[in-house]
């Protein structure tokens, strides 16, 4: 019986995991077709614009805000998690595991000292690459901070690119996963728990401030135009929704894997040298 349930449980995960490729993979057919739909329904009525100050035109407009806030965010994630479990994501996610257990500790003091080099490194390379685009160099650059006298235009380029910053590079940032990680591999992740915990209650918070303060009255009178009109107004929602599930799935596909990619990278080359 409980194999029975377990592979009942399986099989629905991967219908449900199946059906987000789906929407995914026909996400821009499914909005032509939405899109479609409404440009027929619109062709066959007689359509105006309401008045943009009235009451019904800022209470829609509220609903619709809301409704569309808290779609995008909840497709979002829902795309977001789908992208981890993309090909891409997966290869950069081997990667960086197999490179990251390599690091043991007696290693971490090197890591700090790699960090502080291959930063300072980095920002260097920044810096010569906007002076040379610019049409200056590393000389030009020097005399610069010696005093030699330079024409605006190239101040405002030295000026800049003294302005620049190295990169924050730790061993937290680099053994961190997909995550930023903290300012150093000492950091309390439970200092941010309560910061972040609020940050993902606000669409929770806006939808229940919103489900509190609203009156529903049945529409008298109800007509084919009626529903039409209310079709019109739902249809933004699915191709919201398709957006944020859309974007949270490219996140993980492309910018996660590729901020794994790049750690695994660093870290080899750290290992190579030691």
């Amino acid at each position: 019986m409980k194999k029975e349930n377990m592979s009942d449980l399986l099989e629905l995960g991967g219908m449900i995991k199946g059906g987000y490729s789906y929407v995914i993979a026909n996400a821009g057919k499914i909005v032509a077709i939405i899109t479609l739909v409404i440009a027929v329904l619109v062709t066959f009525t007689d359509m105006t614009f309401s008045d943009l100050t009235g009451e019904s035109f800022t209470t829609t407009l509220a609903v619709m805000l809301i409704s569309s806030y808290l779609m995008y965010f909840s497709l979002e994630d829902a795309g977001e998690r789908e992208g981890e479990g993309s090909e891409a994501f997966l290869l950069a996610s081997k990667r960086y595991s197999e490179v990251r257990a390599r690091i043991t500790p007696e290693l971490i003091d090197s890591l700090r000292a790699f960090c502080l080099e291959y930063s300072g490194r980095e920002l260097e390379f920044r810096r010569m690459q906007y002076l040379g685009e610019m049409g200056y160099s590393a000389g030009d650059l020097s005399d610069f901070r010696s005093g030699k006298r330079f024409p605006p235009r190239a101040r405002r380029a030295f000026k800049k690119a003294e302005r620049m910053k190295a990169v924050k590079l730790t061993p937290s940032v680099l053994m961190s996963g997909s995550h930023a990680g903290g300012r150093s591999e000492l950091t309390n992740p439970k200092h941010r728990k309560i910061f972040d915990a609020l940050v993902s209650l606000i669409p929770t918070t806006l939808c229940m401030i919103f489900t509190v303060s609203v009156i529903l009255t049945a529409k008298e009178n109800m007509t084919l135009s009626t529903v039409i009109d209310g079709i019109v107004k739902l249809s933004a929602l699915p191709i919201v929704g398709f957006k944020g599930m859309l974007d949270g799935y490219r996140f993980s596909k492309d910018d996660k894997s590729g901020w794994l990619e790049a750690k695994a990278r660093i870290l080899e080359s750290f290992v190579e040298k030691v």
